[in-house]
C-alpha cells in the first residue's frame, strides 16, 4: 500500500478496488457494513458518532448487500471485510443453521431475552429495528372509508385500480392466503403443505391481471405517488416517508392483517475485535440512543424500553405500538429459510406465465 502513488490509489479507490474504510482503519476500529440510506444516517449521527466519542473506537462503514456467500466466505477464510452488519432475520438464522455467524451472549450485553419484542430474538443475531410490510391504498383514487384487510386490497370490483406488489413470494404469499380467508395465525401452517401453496397462487392469479411488479423500495411508493395504482404493499418506513415528509398525504398505511419483520446486528464467526464489538452493541441497545434512530426512520425497536420512548403521534405509525402489534403476525424466519429457494422458482415461474 505505502508504495502505491497517490494518483494510482484515487483511481483504485473510484473503482471501488479499495475502500477508504480498508486504508484508514486502525487495529481497534470497527466496521459495521448496513444496507445505508436514511437509517445508516441516523445510526451515524445518533450511535456511531456518540460510541466514538465515548470510547475513542471508530466506527467505519462499508456497505452490505445480503450475500449470505459474502458472510460465509469470510468464516471460511479468515478474511475478513466489516465485524457486524445490520442484517435481515432470515440470514441470522441461516448463518445460525450452516454456523458461519457467532452465536451471542446476551449477559455481556446485559440484557436478557425478556428486554426485546416477543419473538424477535434468534441465536446469532441482536434485534435493532423492527418493520413491517403493508398495503396502503391513494385516497385520491379510492374511496372513504378505505380497505381495510387483504380481502379488500383482492376486491377490484369494489375498489378498481392497479395494485403494486413486491416481485416476490416472501410476504406475497402470505397476504394472498388472507385474502383468501386464512386466519394470520393459520398462514404458516398452511403454507407447510402442498395444498396450501397451491391455494396461495390460485388466490394470486385471480388478482394477477390488475398487479404491478416492484423490485425495490422506491418503486413501491413511486408507483402510488405517479397514480400508475391505487393501492401498493410496502416497507412502513417507506410509506410514511411519502406521506409526512415527501407530501404524499394522500397515501393511507393500513395497520391490519401486516406482517412484521426484525433487522438484526450479526456478526461473521471468527471475526476480529469481538471485545469492541459487543461494547458498540451494548451502545447500540441503549434505549434512549436506538429510539432516536426510530424516530429518524419511522421503524419500532427491538428493544421494549426504546419504543416506550418513541413519541405517541409517531408511535402510532409503528409495528411496535401496542394497537398495532396486535393486529400483525410476525415473519415464520425458518420457514423462509427452509423454503426460500423452492417457492421462489415456482413464482418466478408463474409470474412468467401469461
Amino acid at each position: 500500500m505505502r508504495n502505491i502513488s497517490r494518483s494510482l490509489f484515487s483511481v483504485l479507490t473510484a473503482v471501488g478496488l479499495f475502500s477508504s474504510a480498508a486504508v484508514n482503519a486502525r487495529a481497534d476500529d470497527l466496521t459495521i457494513a448496513t444496507y445505508g440510506g436514511a437509517f445508516e444516517e441516523a445510526l451515524r449521527a445518533e450511535v456511531y458518532d456518540p460510541f466514538t466519542k465515548d470510547t475513542g473506537i471508530n466506527v467505519l462503514a462499508d456497505a452490505f448487500s445480503g450475500d449470505v456467500g459474502k458472510i460465509r466466505a469470510m468464516a471460511n477464510t479468515g478474511t475478513y471485510n466489516w465485524q457486524l452488519a445490520e442484517s435481515e432475520s432470515v440470514i441470522a438464522a441461516i448463518g445460525c443453521q450452516q454456523d458461519f455467524l457467532e452465536r451471542f451472549d446476551l449477559s455481556r450485553l446485559n440484557l436478557k431475552e425478556s428486554d426485546f419484542v416477543p419473538g424477535s430474538l434468534v441465536e446469532c443475531g441482536i434485534p435493532d429495528v423492527i418493520y413491517s410490510v403493508n398495503f396502503a391504498y391513494d385516497s385520491n383514487q379510492v374511496a372513504e372509508p378505505g380497505p381495510q384487510s387483504w380481502a379488500d386490497f383482492w376486491d377490484v370490483k369494489k375498489w378498481p385500480g392497479k395494485r403494486a406488489m413486491r416481485k416476490s413470494p416472501n410476504g406475497t404469499l402470505e397476504f394472498a392466503l388472507i385474502a383468501d380467508g386464512v386466519p394470520m395465525d393459520k398462514v404458516y401452517e398452511t403454507l407447510k403443505t402442498p395444498e396450501g401453496v397451491d391455494r396461495a397462487f390460485a388466490s394470486l392469479s385471480k388478482l394477477k391481471p390488475n398487479i404491478v411488479w416492484w423490485e425495490t423500495g422506491a418503486q413501491s411508493v413511486q408507483l402510488i405517488a405517479d397514480k400508475e395504482v391505487a393501492m401498493t404493499v410496502g416497507w412502513n418506513g417507506r410509506l410514511y416517508a411519502a406521506a409526512h415528509n415527501e407530501g404524499q398525504s394522500q397515501i393511507k398505511t393500513v395497520w391490519n392483517q401486516f406482517r412484521w419483520e426484525t433487522s438484526m446486528w450479526i456478526m461473521p464467526k471468527g471475526a476480529p475485535n469481538v471485545d469492541n464489538a459487543y461494547k458498540f452493541l451494548a451502545y447500540a441497545t441503549k434505549p434512549e440512543l436506538i429510539s432516536k434512530v426510530g424516530q429518524r426512520v419511522a421503524y419500532g425497536l427491538g428493544v421494549v424500553a426504546a419504543n416506550e420512548l418513541i413519541p405517541a403521534e409517531l408511535n402510532k405509525e409503528l409495528p411496535t405500538s401496542p394497537d398495532n402489534l396486535k393486529n400483525g403476525f410476525p415473519m415464520d424466519v425458518q420457514f423462509w429459510v427452509d423454503h426460500q429457494e423452492d417457492l421462489t422458482e415456482r413464482f418466478n415461474s408463474w409470474v412468467a406465465q401469461q
